[in-house]
């Protein structure tokens, strides 16, 4: 992608919610780490991700808590895992039907 390409709401929750997945064991990770070094989001303007940050807390996808340097983290819950494994198998789903 681009410089200024902009995804959509679809791709940036699903981005946040893999990455989150992905780096579980590494810890809680902070809103500067999620705009600044998940792949495809930082062409995304900051107060969309914040938005959708704020949005995955409230559904309960997401929690936060405080870092050992004061700093907010983010970490993925158990709800916020079953959403991701569910939109994946969605996924997967639509390409299989689409190459049989």
């Amino acid at each position: 992608m681009g410089g200024g390409d902009r995804q959509s709401f679809e791709f940036t929750v699903l981005t946040i919610l893999e990455y989150l997945v992905r780096h579980e064991v590494s810890g809680p990770v902070s809103k500067y780490h999620i705009m600044n070094r998940v792949p495809d989001l930082p062409s995304q303007r900051r107060d969309r991700v914040s938005a959708i940050l704020e949005l995955l807390v409230e559904r309960g996808w997401v929690f936060t808590e405080s870092k050992e340097d004061g700093v907010i983290g983010y970490r993925i819950s158990e709800s916020g895992k079953a959403e991701y494994k569910k939109w994946v198998g969605q996924f997967l789903s639509f390409v299989r039907k689409l190459r049989g």
